[in-house]
């Protein structure tokens, strides 16, 4: 059996932070790149915590060729909060010398517009600063320099917000884009137009990319806790509203079955958890699989292997059968 991604061109990981998401996401892009050699695979993620390092346990930054001595797979870690706010440093650089050339009109009005201007800087949407930065990944597939990007995402859980409301994102463009508009011959006004116009298309090119499910899939991952239980499934049920269903669910941290009474205890709960996790998503036609709890930090390109060789997809009667990615 194979971990079928069929012609999808971007692999979402994602999920609420603590539940392993970077792991199985590097796990995935490893095995993925390893079973198909003919295809270039990027591991792409936005967790400013730079933790796709960790789990490789090698520096990867902004761009490393060949992760793990794999010729075909490659990383990028973007820190989307430090990128934004360079980008609202330059906004409020231009904003100043803007407003300090200006001599005629109004000095109320100047003034009100100056200060609305700085305003609107530092009240950006949630989750834009995600967003923007994924327009890196939109500009690699439409130059076709990859087949697969693996996306871990940061666990804020901004992405989706700002993927259920775009327009908020996209009126604030436009108010910015409007107070510029009244002071368009001024010097370097322009340039800070041209830049909010390529953000604008920027963020309705990654929405459209995010929401196509015949190009994007979306693989939830959690822990059999019934708190994650419920985050994922209101996580589910905001993606359903994107049209982007959460068809695969990796259960993280499962406990190995042992002779330990209190392991088999806690096996025990994890199990009538894990049935509810069945319940709730099999209504939703997704694929279940869980991974064990591993008795040491997860790290390393071996490790990764490891990982991924453990994951065993639920059975809808309950039964576990091993699956391997293809």
């Amino acid at each position: 059996m194979t971990i079928r991604i069929e012609s999808r061109k971007i692999v979402i990981f994602g999920g609420k932070g603590g539940v392993g998401k970077t792991t199985a996401a590097a796990a995935f892009a490893l095995a993925f790149a390893q079973a198909n050699p003919k295809q270039k695979v990027l591991v792409f993620s936005t967790d400013p915590a730079h933790s796709l390092s960790d789990s490789f346990d090698e520096e990867i930054g902004e761009s490393k060729h060949g992760i793990a001595g794999i010729e075909n797979l490659d990383g990028m870690e973007i820190d989307p909060g430090k990128w934004f706010e360079d980008l609202k440093t330059r906004y409020r650089t231009w904003t100043d010398e803007l407003f300090a050339s200006l001599s005629g009109g109004s000095r109320m009005e100047i003034k009100f517009d100056r200060e609305a201007m700085r305003e609107l800087v530092e009240l950006t949407p949630p989750g834009i600063d995600e967003i923007a930065a994924l327009g890196t990944i939109s500009d690699l597939l439409d130059s076709e320099r990859y087949h697969t990007i693996v996306l871990d995402t940061a666990p804020t859980g901004h992405l989706i917000r700002f993927l259920e409301l775009p327009q908020v994102a996209l009126s604030w463009i436009r108010t910015f884009m409007k107070l510029l508009l009244k002071y368009k011959d001024v010097m370097r006004a322009d340039q800070v137009a041209e830049e909010l116009v390529a953000l604008s298309k920027s963020i309705k090119k990654v929405l459209a990319l995010l929401t196509d499910a015949e190009r994007c899939e979306f693989v939830g991952v959690a822990i059999p806790e019934r708190m994650s239980l419920e985050e994922t499934v209101d996580l589910a049920k905001s993606l359903e509203k994107l049209n982007v269903p959460l068809r695969k669910l990796l259960i993280n941290g499962v406990v190995p079955v042992e002779k330990c009474r209190f392991c088999k205890a806690r096996r025990a709960m994890q199990d009538e958890v894990i049935g509810e996790f069945q319940t709730k998503f099999r209504r939703r036609s997704a694929e279940l699989f869980m991974a064990p709890q591993q008795p040491h930090e997860i790290r390393g390109a071996e490790g990764l292997r490891e990982h991924f060789d453990a994951w065993e997809e639920i059975s809808r009667k309950g039964a576990k059968t091993q699956r391997k990615a293809r």
